[in-house]
């Protein structure tokens, strides 16, 4: 650990991009630290990097949009946020939940029409065990088939078709498994319940008032001309509608815009983010947790959506999210009432690499927010 930092230091001044420069000189030289041990370490041509503390923010490129083309990506640059998708699919039942149009404890079968929802003897599946992975769904309902960009599959049909034959293996409600099927099926119930295209929901409710231009599933020309060219595992995927995964982890995005995401996470109170961070399983309460420990802290409870950590000596609680797949792995953190907050998005999936990743946005936050 001492090597690399000192290291970073070493060539934080020839490393550190011009671009997106704070007025907070301590913001500025943690994220020179930090943002230089985090982009060598993951072994990605590029990566975009977005850190606030309090009313000062940085929004930095490293190395290369696409290895090669010597081209440095910014705040504009294109990228996929994989999973932290799901955390915008909680901020819209949230927002309907605070409005009274939806209550979290409908069960999904009441947004399902005619089509038949499983339950576990009498225990049905709600919209609340949907958005923190205790619906008792599997994590994937088979291969992406071949040829298919994979998140542009599973469609609206084939999944409502999986569903009426899928038979839950225990109640809902019990257990923690983090399901991606969940999260897309959590998004169809909100467009039944609104009647309105999800799309449309979600530009109405988060992106449009903040002012995401560049965030949805269905990215122009121009935008796709701005993508990062993902990398690794999986391999890179191309520039398409995603709307098949709009619930799970479709949305595209930059770094401007995560920018004024994570700001209002961390400025507003009001009722919609109040019920999104809230805890809603303490880990205590779940008979088991899978695949929510890969990151760099153990979860310590489930908000909607949101994976949360506990403080320690050294790091402050933090709701985290994290993404992986079609060329790309991203992470979300920020500790509520800390103003501070991290989003990190590289072009390169190694989930070896991905917990020295979180670790370096978990450390920058806790370098940044020591009171």
């Amino acid at each position: 650990m001492r090597r690399r930092f000192a290291l970073a230091l070493a060539l934080a001044t020839v490393l550190a991009p011009a671009c997106g420069r704070a007025a907070d000189p301590v913001l500025e030289q943690a994220t020179d630290l930090y943002g230089a041990v985090m982009w060598m370490e993951s072994g990605a041509p590029g990566m975009v990097l977005v850190v606030v503390r309090g009313d000062a923010s940085l929004v930095r490129g490293y190395g290369e949009t696409e290895r090669g083309n010597h081209h440095e990506p910014d705040g504009d640059t294109l990228l996929r946020l994989n999973s932290i998708t799901k955390v915008f699919t909680t901020e819209v039942l949230a927002s309907l939940a605070a409005e009274g149009k939806v209550s979290l404890t409908d069960t999904l079968q009441r947004f399902a029409g005619d089509k038949k929802v499983p339950a576990y003897g009498k225990e049905p599946i709600t919209l609340l065990e949907l958005a923190t992975y205790t619906a008792a769904l599997p994590r994937e309902i088979g291969s992406v088939p071949d040829g298919t960009n994979p998140r542009a599959w599973p469609t609206k049909e084939f999944r409502w078709a999986w569903l009426s034959k899928y038979t839950l293996s225990w109640a809902p409600g019990t257990d923690a498994s983090y399901s991606n099927i969940g999260f897309d099926l959590l998004a169809d119930a909100l467009e039944a319940a609104a009647g309105q295209p999800y799309p449309d929901l979600l530009r109405t409710r988060v992106t449009g008032p903040l002012g995401m231009k560049d965030t949805g599933f269905a990215p122009t020309s121009e935008q796709c001309s701005r993508l990062m060219m993902g990398t690794g595992l999986g391999g890179p995927a191309t520039c398409v509608d995603t709307h098949a995964t709009e619930g799970s982890g479709g949305l595209y995005s930059t770094g401007n815009d995560m920018l004024r995401w994570l700001r209002h996470n961390l400025a507003d109170t009001d009722g919609a983010l109040l019920l999104s961070h809230a805890m809603y399983w303490p880990r205590q309460a779940l008979s088991t947790a899978i695949g929510f420990d890969e990151g760099a802290a153990p979860m310590a409870g489930l908000g909607l959506g949101w994976v949360i950590t506990a403080a320690d000596e050294t790091h402050p609680l933090l709701l985290t999210k994290s993404g992986g797949g079609a060329g790309f792995m991203s992470y979300i953190a920020f500790a509520p009432g800390r103003h501070v907050g991290v989003f990190v998005d590289v072009n390169r999936v190694d989930f070896g690499m991905f917990k020295g990743l979180a670790e370096g946005a978990n450390g920058l936050i806790a370098m940044l927010a020591t009171r």
